[in-house]
């Protein structure tokens, strides 16, 4: 089953952000910003488990100004540690948030 699955980063002080992911052969999807500093895409994926993680275009005094920086999902439920990638599931078209049944 293919649904939409929405991606989304609280992230108000940065200029940019982009999603990278196992479903995009981790060539980046530009996000949009909405007016409560979200940053948000939909991506139509197939049941299965994929990796992923977003770029920011960083206003942090610990980076460059500007400077692109890979994040992990701060609301992923899970990790990938060989990769330090976040993890989703999908399963009937909708995102698994655990799979305690």
């Amino acid at each position: 089953m293919t649904a939409a699955i929405e991606f989304k980063l609280f992230a108000p002080n940065n200029k940019a952000a982009t999603l990278r992911g196992s479903f995009s052969q981790w060539a980046e999807i530009p996000l949009e910003k909405d007016d409560k500093g979200y940053f948000r895409t939909n991506i139509k994926l197939e049941d299965g488990i994929y990796q992923y993680k977003f770029r920011v275009q960083s206003q942090s005094p610990c980076f460059e100004p500007d400077e692109w920086v890979e994040v992990n999902d701060p609301y992923a439920t899970e990790i990938d540690r060989t990769t330090d990638t976040s993890t989703v599931r999908i399963k009937a078209g909708a995102r698994i948030i655990d799979t305690y049944f």
